[in-house]
């Protein structure tokens, strides 16, 4: 077998597609096909047993998620094997934890014989292209985590600010005990714990208890401050 000969596995439980893929890899000079498998649990058992160049993993098999959890354990017991992700799913969150599981490249199930080819070559050479839909992705997902972070570090300065009582009083709020309940908590009229409250969504600058509550809860504000 010449040294350049990339071997690949074909994970896709749908025959028709594997059989077309191998036909697709199959006529390239520089390519073989050591397996092609229709489970995430089979891919994973041949390439380790195979050790190929490249495993083009479909996402969803016997289960959703098998095509991750395969890609998830090679890049642990195999990380010289480069998965590229081939898959009919095109949403942020699919193609974010593919690549957070470990993949190198992920390219779609209605993309041409070339770029399927190519993404397969990349992967082999040690290449991650950033494809214009995936760069897309990325820059929209950094955007968001600005964002965040800004709301982040605008609600810390209010919570930051917050005295030992409103502190407890939100987290009361935020296990769903009512003002009444609190007051009783606390041993203090319910006047008291309204006008707490008052200042409380004073500082915030919302108008409603639950918003205040899913805010800090969206943020993950609750574990900073009271799961420890």
């Amino acid at each position: 077998m010449p040294q350049s000969t990339i071997k690949v596995i074909i994970a896709d439980d749908m025959l028709p597609i594997r059989e077309y893929l191998g036909m697709v890899l199959g006529h390239e000079p520089n390519m073989e096909i050591s397996a092609m498998v229709g489970s995430g649990a089979e891919a994973r058992k041949k390439a380790l047993e195979l050790m190929p160049n490249v495993v083009l993993m479909d996402l969803e098999m016997e289960t959703p998620r098998a095509g991750v959890e395969a890609i998830r354990a090679l890049s642990k017991e195999a990380p010289s094997i480069r998965c590229v992700v081939l898959t009919h799913f095109e949403d942020d969150e699919t193609v974010f934890s593919a690549f957070e599981a470990g993949a190198v490249d992920y390219v779609l199930k209605n993309s041409s014989a070339a770029e399927i080819l190519e993404a397969v070559r990349s992967a082999a050479r040690g290449m991650s292209p950033i494809r214009p839909r995936l760069a897309q992705m990325i820059r929209a997902e950094f955007r968001a985590m600005r964002t965040e972070r800004t709301a982040l570090v605008s609600t810390l300065n209010i919570v930051y600010k917050l005295t030992p009582t409103e502190l407890d009083i939100l987290q009361l709020l935020a296990e769903e005990k009512t003002q009444s309940q609190i007051a009783q908590i606390r041993f203090v009229a319910p006047s008291t714990i309204r006008t707490h409250v008052a200042n409380i969504l004073k500082k915030f600058g919302e108008s409603s208890v639950k918003d205040v509550v899913a805010r800090l809860q969206k943020l993950g504000i609750f574990e900073i401050f009271w799961n420890e």
